[in-house]
């Protein structure tokens, strides 16, 4: 079954791994995504881990994911039957999404405006490591820059040591969903007015998005949020988030205000076994927020230690399933440190039907991969579709769509135009 709340619609996706997600969007949501690859391939076939550890361009799991459900043809921009091919291409899609560097498609005639004169329609996404005009539109730049200049790679990792990137890439992918989410509100005027735009993300705007309170601690409250590793830190104070456990670690959020409640079940768990003080079972945990707005108090600062050390104590015999069962009873807020491993044999998500299997590409073996992001009741989301083998749709693209004959496709493809 295909998701029909695109169907009809075309989206030209030239895009790397910045603007991947983007494309695989579309095609989850039942547009026909074509992804138009250099005769060599696009870099996202490239990027590890590759299946079973084996190199090749249908074995990246990069590849496999972000770009399923993806039809794929060979096109050379430095060709001119190539360019011309584009433009044709562009006359007949309603979507064109790409991450080139500044200038490149202006540079081979293929710019908005030109692309626009052919189809008024036509809603262009470019994403972009820091926009498309002021002093840094033409920096290079990889997704770990894009990461560290957008202020996310500052707060990881441990106090007085260097700052960290996440475990995998981020940046394009905040950068990919935004976009899509971006090129469906055009798409919504487009169809009051009748006209495309172009649509420019910013990738370091992207990942400033990720930052959340931490914007504001500055201008609210006069300093700012430092790196601390698995601590939360506040004013004056650092407070646990992990804790040790029988058998790895647990995540724990002890807050006040909204999260008294939590809190609250998490003391009267501990006073059952005997492990909560006096002042943990009388404080007003909706009030208790040491360090949020102003430097914490001495008697506040050793409140928290205590209950650190209470908390660890408490915990440590435990496993994480036995802590994880309790906190979903008790309504605490905690959760399993996982593994990959631990995730993909977790029963929320089993029971959810989370993984599917998917059919594989030609010669590949079966694969079990994360199905619909959202599961919709009226319109369910295209099942997971294998990625194309390159320019595996040369023929039905150039031949139906274009109209191109198999003996000139064998012309073009002799001279490198596709």
């Amino acid at each position: 079954m295909k998701c029909d709340l695109l169907a009809g619609l075309r989206l030209l996706d030239l895009s790397d791994d910045r603007g991947a997600l983007c494309g695989r969007i579309f095609a989850d949501l039942g547009a026909d995504v074509i992804k138009i690859e250099p005769p060599t391939g696009c870099v996202t076939r490239c990027i590890p881990p590759f299946l079973d550890d084996l190199p090749g361009p249908q074995r990246s799991l990069y590849f496999l994911a972000y770009e399923a459900g993806k039809r794929s043809i060979t096109l050379n921009l430095d060709s001119d039957d190539g360019r011309r091919l584009l433009r044709d291409l562009a006359a007949r899609a309603d979507f064109i999404l790409e991450s080139f560097a500044p200038d490149y498609l202006a540079e081979r005639e293929m710019d908005y405006p030109q692309l626009s004169a052919i189809n008024p329609r036509l809603i262009q996404i470019s994403i972009t490591p820091f926009g498309d005009r002021g002093p840094g539109a033409r920096f290079a730049a990889t997704d770990l820059t894009v990461w560290a200049a957008g202020g996310m790679m500052y707060m990881m990792g441990e106090a007085g040591r260097p700052p960290l990137q996440m475990s995998l890439p981020q940046a394009g992918l905040h950068a990919g969903a935004e976009a899509a989410v971006a090129a469906l509100i055009a798409h919504y005027e487009r169809q009051h007015s009748g006209l495309g735009q172009r649509v420019v993300v910013d990738m370091q705007a992207c990942v400033v998005g990720t930052l959340m309170n931490e914007q504001a601690m500055p201008i609210m409250h006069g300093n700012w949020i430092r790196r601390t590793g698995a601590w939360s830190s506040a004013l004056g104070l650092q407070q646990r988030l992990i804790y040790r456990c029988a058998d790895g670690h647990v995540a724990v959020l002890i807050i006040g205000a909204a999260g008294a409640p939590s809190t609250r079940a998490l003391i009267q768990w501990m006073e059952e076994q005997g492990q909560a003080s006096p002042w943990m079972k009388t404080t007003a945990w909706e009030s208790w927020a040491p360090g949020a707005f102003m430097a914490a108090s001495a008697q506040e600062l050793a409140q928290v230690r205590e209950l650190d050390q209470a908390v660890q104590s408490f915990l440590l015999p435990m496993t994480r399933a036995e802590i994880y069962r309790q906190g979903l009873r008790r309504r605490i807020l905690l959760a399993p440190v996982n593994s990959v491993a631990d995730i993909a044999h977790d029963p929320q998500l089993a029971a959810r039907q989370f993984f599917v299997p998917m059919a594989p590409p030609e010669g590949m073996p079966a694969l079990t991969v994360p199905g619909p992001f959202a599961r919709l009741s009226q319109t369910p989301l295209t099942p997971p579709q294998p990625a194309p083998a390159l320019g595996e749709h040369n023929q039905a693209v150039y031949g139906e769509l274009l109209g191109l004959s198999s003996d000139y496709l064998g012309r073009l493809r002799a001279v490198g135009a596709i």
